[in-house]
């Protein structure tokens, strides 16, 4: 007889003895006198052992790949939700890496060695099972083996991959009704079809879905395409003229009831929430008041500048934006960010207002952020937030992103970073 494994005498650990047959005829499995006999010859006294021995074996080639299995990292948050009965799901297309979704959280996954190979054996007894009182004699307990591992899947939180929300929903984006005859139904997605193809959780999708402008219509969701937006958001700020409203007494159902014959109901809702936010007014009757955001507004109305005239003197485009715009809502730069960019013109040296929309840049952090210092060589958080924000997750903000990607200096006071090994 010989062993394979040696007793493990650590009071935190399980304890088990292989033993296997030297002889290539019928297997034997080993007695209680076996094991103490090994005991002896291994110089380990017998009652610093667990009066229940655990003799591991395997039908299989332990020295091989187990692929019928997969070793799993856990953390916090997925060993809960898996205690909770939460659904986990690994998501994604066959030639796009998977991820890993808990209902509310995104992780990537990737294969990682381990130093040591890891032995799966369901049935095997834990430490407080193998110590019973009153056992003076061992007991062997067989176990099986059942894979071995030399790798697993190692996990890290990463933000949802939403962008390609507006990729697959752009076919059947909602313009107008006079264009719904023209959808091609084929093309539509219901919530099992794009929560299958979205490689995000559950709970990270519906919430992007007022950030991309997603509604709900006879049970498919829609995108609102930005013609659409252009032209709906513009017929909501005239509202405010013909019906003498300050930009904080805005009454969203006669609102509705002005626009519902162009705008369907729950394009409408999507519009409306998500330029507006409640007010510290009331009607006299007591219901609520709401006020345009002037941030988000003054942004839409530059990108339908933008859309036109992509390239622009900034002193000409900040006259054309103020003319655009309702007398009271004051665009400036700093709404610009994200969809902008304002840079000097090498040869003139004249400040230009350049259309920069997030949505174009590559979907790769250090891919978008070579981009990014390259259309401009330095930016401050505010400027470049908007850009690299989605990147973002619980443990790693935009800072610590910029800090472990960038280069920082201090000019007049103002923080801005630039790329890491530029000049």
């Amino acid at each position: 007889m010989n062993s394979d494994y040696d007793a493990d005498i650590s009071e935190n650990r399980v304890e088990y003895i292989d033993v296997n047959s030297e002889d290539q005829g019928i297997y034997t499995p080993p007695t209680a006198a076996d094991i103490e006999e090994i005991l002896k010859f291994a110089n380990i006294d017998s009652n610093e052992i667990a009066p229940i021995v655990q003799h591991l074996y395997s039908h299989a080639e332990i020295d091989k790949e187990c692929t019928e299995y997969k070793i799993l990292e856990l953390d916090d948050h997925l060993l809960q939700a898996l205690k909770s009965g939460d659904s986990i799901s690994f998501r994604g297309e066959p030639e796009e890496e998977a991820v890993l979704c808990t209902s509310n959280r995104t992780y990537e996954v990737k294969e990682a060695e381990t130093s040591n190979t890891c032995l799966l054996v369901p049935k095997l007894k834990l430490k407080d099972e193998v110590f019973v009182e009153g056992l003076t004699e061992k007991i062997v307990e067989e176990v099986e083996v059942v894979g071995a591992f030399k790798s697993y899947l190692e996990v890290r939180e990463c933000s949802p991959r939403l962008s390609k929300l507006q990729l697959i929903l752009e076919p059947s984006s909602f313009k107008g009704l006079e264009y719904e005859k023209n959808i091609d139904q084929s093309s539509l997605y219901d919530w099992e079809r794009l929560r299958n193809e979205i490689q995000a959780s559950d709970g990270e999708i519906l919430d992007a879905f007022p950030k991309f402008l997603i509604v709900e219509m006879n049970g498919y969701y829609r995108l609102i395409a930005f013609e659409f937006e252009a032209r709906a958001l513009p017929m909501m700020l005239d509202l405010i003229e013909e019906n003498s409203w300050a930009i904080d007494e805005i009454d969203k159902k006669e609102s509705y009831d002005a626009l519902k014959d162009i705008i369907p109901e729950s394009v409408f809702e999507c519009l409306f929430y998500a330029y507006t936010e409640l007010s510290s007014k009331t009607k006299q009757d007591g219901s609520l008041l709401y006020k345009f955001d002037e941030a988000k507004t003054s942004r839409l109305l530059a990108k339908i500048l933008l859309e036109s005239v992509p390239v622009n003197n900034y002193d000409d485009f900040m006259e054309a934006w103020k003319i655009g715009s309702p007398d009271c809502i004051l665009p400036k730069e700093e709404y610009l960010y994200g969809c902008a960019i304002v840079v000097q013109h090498k040869q003139t040296l004249r400040k230009q207002v350049i259309s920069y929309p997030e949505a174009n840049l590559p979907n790769n952090l250090i891919k978008r952020l070579k981009e990014l210092f390259k259309v401009k060589d330095k930016w401050t958080v505010p400027e470049i937030a908007p850009y690299i924000e989605k990147f973002a997750t619980r443990n790693q903000d935009v800072n610590a992103i910029l800090t472990k990607y960038a280069r920082v200096s201090t000019i007049n006071n103002i923080k801005y970073y630039s790329a890491k090994h530029g000049k």
